[in-house]
């Protein structure tokens, strides 16, 4: 058996010097499919698409982002997956595009730089900077959530500083990271805000009373309620219903969480007095007590036939497809399964 590695029991991995720095081959090779340019991508779709062979016609299929995790070693395999790995095999950089997967990503970001920055690898962190990067031109390019761009950017550079001197990696690598988010910084600061043109399209004010308070009692943050009260009278009236904010209180927090600030025979709806409880003092009692409640379009769930961690919405490969069971992780959940 030929030696690739100080271990028979290694992989051998083979790694190529790029304009970034050294990286791992098999990565390397996912990281430029993944970047590739989406004009090229949707015309080789197409091409694709249009082509016979024989009698059938030759289709594509969407890659499925998933990865096996290693739950510990053995003596026959001691290579554990690591968590830039994880983020390139589930093409976070790519889930930025997807609004059902936009918020996940951003709070997987957050939670990273709250105090996870300078315990990571220096390929790491580079994979978590593209991300950031990512994330940023998809709010620029769409239009939508500038002000969660904004946050992470801010999060980011306090990471940064806090970092400032002890950290892995090269101190030319950090700087790299400072001079990054510094650009990005610039890029969001100069944007500024579109008038819509009168184009006789459907408006939010528009749509009837219902519709509005099932949209705005499933927001995260309450003060983006509060604004989008202040733009114009109906919206006003809504923001300002008692039953609007009766919805948020069920649905953000839980019933016991309820029962700390509110009697339990009002939390239950069975008391005539319902009504003259202060539901919109009551949510924020609430919300300075226990926080925000943070809610995903789509997550990443771990299959327990073959340890797959993948997007529930995407799928993956299982060797049991007839009994899939699976289990949601939270960005909590997913950063504790690789300690550092």
């Amino acid at each position: 058996m030929p030696f690739l590695g100080q271990d028979w029991r290694s992989p051998g991995d083979q790694w190529v010097r790029t304009s970034e720095g050294w990286e791992r081959l098999r990565l390397w090779r996912l990281k430029v499919f993944e970047n590739l340019n989406e004009n090229v991508v949707a015309r080789l779709i197409r091409l694709a698409l249009t082509m016979d062979v024989g009698p059938h016609r030759q289709t594509t299929k969407r890659r499925q982002p998933y990865f096996f995790f290693n739950r510990g070693t053995s003596r026959e395999r001691k290579e554990l997956t690591s968590l830039s790995e994880a983020l390139l095999r589930l093409d976070m950089a790519g889930a930025v595009k997807d609004i059902r997967r936009s918020n996940f990503v951003c709070k997987l970001l957050q939670l990273i730089f709250e105090s996870k920055l300078p315990n990571l690898s220096g390929t790491a962190q580079k994979h978590i900077f593209q991300i950031l990067e990512a994330t940023v031109k998809e709010a620029l390019r769409t239009e939508l959530n500038i002000g969660l761009a904004k946050k992470l950017l801010v999060q980011a550079n306090r990471a940064l500083e806090k970092g400032q001197i002890f950290h892995i990696g090269s101190n030319c690598l950090w700087a790299r990271h400072t001079t990054l988010v510094c650009n990005l910084n610039n890029q969001v600061s100069a944007y500024q805000i579109k008038q819509r043109k009168e184009d006789n399209g459907l408006k939010l004010s528009d749509l009837p009373d219902d519709c509005l308070r099932s949209i705005l009692y499933r927001i995260a943050d309450h003060s983006d309620v509060v604004n989008a009260g202040q733009t114009t009278r109906s919206l006003q009236y809504i923001s300002d219903d008692v039953l609007l904010w009766q919805k948020m209180c069920y649905f953000h927090f839980t019933q016991r969480q309820l029962l700390t600030f509110l009697p339990s025979n009002m939390a239950t709806g069975a008391d005539e007095k319902e009504n003259q409880v202060d539901w919109k003092y009551l949510y924020r009692r609430c919300y300075k007590r226990f926080g925000k409640k943070d809610t995903f379009a789509d997550m990443l769930a771990m299959c327990s036939n073959c340890c797959s961690i993948f997007w529930q919405s995407l799928g993956h490969p299982c060797i049991r497809d007839n009994e899939k069971r699976e289990r949601t992780l939270t960005p909590e959940d997913f950063i504790k399964l690789f300690p550092l």
